[in-house]
């Protein structure tokens, strides 16, 4: 039976291949062990910790694929397996994104954007991309719902890959804009322009398993996109796996520093610590602006540039750092920091109480700093 012949009975349409998904849940597996074994050996798990979960995600969902060929008449395997491979390749794009922050925070002289943001941003908006996937997705392949509700999943699978499309152009904008400068400015070793390259041929690669989804939800489950398997077998599983196997043979963790402390000297060369491009902000308020824009208004930014200092000042700055670091209770218990000598409320109560202190004392008030 060919990979586009219809089924009697089957929820697929047709009967799904049951050897492809084998060959894939073993390729996968051993590129999400090897994902692993990297990602502890160069320690980069602020970088490359998800590329074993979005690994996982891919097995799990050719796993249930493969019991869904055997029993073509159950809705529940296509269901699942559809949300599972569905949720993988988002899970890559998060990856890249993270390695754009990084490489933001090693030369942040030249960053287009304060590189937490970068993250902050990308992974915010591509979180509604994965609720919009896992709620639509199985309303979409349920072929017990109405046409009418299968139609809204359809369309939020659709609007989900629409953000995406937009995610990948804004994304390889912001990277085309830093490679330019860092280019001019000629402090991109051979390990940088490695990690580049291979994050724009994995950005690539997702974009245009992007474009093959949002073909075929546009098309609608009538389509032969939709209805023949050497679509999905091609377009989905072959080119995710080269994207796996890409970021396994030319790890970013490897060619990328371990800290977001660590940057890289304007003489392209020396690397310094300094205290990190910190957004001290409140976790929540970057939430809801996370590009700080109040803060580029007042410039904080510019008093951030920790790049040009000298070696003692730097130490300085990464005492005051520590020093001034919130606990995690702190956090969870004030999550708009609010209070404290450091809180938005706190320290003006607290310049409030050295006035008087200070007026009690026979002394004019002053401003503290």
């Amino acid at each position: 039976m060919g990979m586009g012949d219809y089924s009697p009975g089957s929820v697929w349409y047709y009967a799904p291949n049951k050897v492809a998904p084998i060959i894939f849940i073993v390729l996968f597996a051993i590129s999400g062990v090897i994902h692993a074994w990297q990602t502890i050996k160069h320690k980069s798990w602020r970088t490359t910790l998800l590329l074993p979960w979005a690994a996982l995600l891919m097995i799990s969902g050719f796993a249930v694929r493969l019991a869904g060929a055997y029993n073509t008449d159950n809705l529940a395997y296509l269901v699942a397996s559809t949300v599972l491979i569905m949720s993988g390749p988002p899970v890559y794009a998060l990856v890249n994104y993270f390695i754009l922050s990084r490489i933001l925070y090693y030369i942040p002289y030249l960053a287009p954007l304060h590189p937490g943001r970068v993250a902050t941003t990308f992974v915010g908006l591509d979180g509604v991309c994965e609720i919009l996937i896992g709620n639509g997705a199985w309303r979409m392949a349920n072929s017990s719902m109405t046409d009418a509700q299968r139609r809204l999943g359809s369309n939020m699978v659709t609007a989900s890959l629409c953000l995406q499309a937009a995610l990948f152009g804004a994304f390889g904008l912001l990277a085309a804009q830093f490679h330019r400068r860092a280019s001019k400015a000629r402090v991109l070793n051979k390990d940088l322009k490695v990690v580049l390259w291979v994050m724009y041929v994995s950005a690539t690669i997702v974009t245009i398993r992007c474009i093959y989804r949002l073909v075929e939800y546009i098309k609608g489950w009538q389509s032969s996109i939709y209805q023949n398997e050497v679509y999905f077998w091609i377009f989905e599983a072959v080119i995710m796996f080269v994207n796996t196997a890409l970021l396994n043979v030319w790890h970013p963790g490897k060619r990328l520093p371990k800290s977001n402390s660590v940057f890289l000297a304007r003489d392209g060369v020396t690397e310094r610590r300094g205290p990190g491009w910190a957004d001290d902000r409140p976790w929540i308020v970057t939430v809801f602006d996370p590009f700080d824009l109040w803060g580029l208004v007042r410039g904080d930014d510019q008093k951030m540039q920790f790049w040009d200092m000298s070696d003692a000042e730097l130490e300085r700055a990464r005492l005051d750092k520590k020093t001034n670091k919130r606990s995690v209770v702190s956090g969870a218990l004030d999550p708009f920091h609010l209070w404290g000598d450091t809180g938005y409320v706190g320290k003006h109560l607290s310049k409030t109480k050295n006035r008087k202190v200070e007026t009690r004392g026979g002394r004019e008030p002053r401003d503290v700093v």
